[in-house]
């Protein structure tokens, strides 16, 4: 029984280890209590399959392959949003890749309790990424 766990504990490991992988680096324009403010953002995700992500982004994603390039994420921080993301431009090649990523979360339940954060509150993203 050993053996069969540390196989499939190996085998889950690679998978995330040949999985490919995108770090994200940029800023979070929202609307919280009436009023645009502006928040630095910092996130990895890891490709399960071609048309399946997970990841960290200000709280835990889920990103779906969607029509014409667009990802349908599902979010789950402070409060449970839905959005949709775009990459607008990435680069190819060998090694690195680059891409210029736009997200818009909104907000589907109170997040705080408090009414801070209201359900339809949202927030944009503007990303940097680097993955390979």
């Amino acid at each position: 029984m050993k053996m069969i766990t540390r196989i499939a504990a190996v085998a889950t490991l690679a998978t995330f280890m040949f999985a490919g992988m995108n770090i994200t680096w940029g800023n979070n324009y929202s609307d919280a209590s009436g009023s645009l403010g502006s928040t630095p953002g910092f996130g990895v995700w890891f490709d399960v399959n071609d048309a399946t992500s997970v990841g960290w982004e200000n709280g835990l994603k889920i990103g779906l392959a969607g029509p014409a390039g667009m990802t349908f994420r599902l979010g789950y921080d402070a409060t449970t949003s839905l959005g949709v993301g775009r990459s607008w431009w990435s680069s190819t090649g060998n090694g690195w890749a680059t891409s210029l990523n736009t997200t818009v979360d909104f907000d589907l339940v109170d997040g705080d309790g408090t009414g801070a954060q209201e359900p339809g509150d949202f927030t944009i993203g503007v990303n940097l990424g680097f993955g390979f």
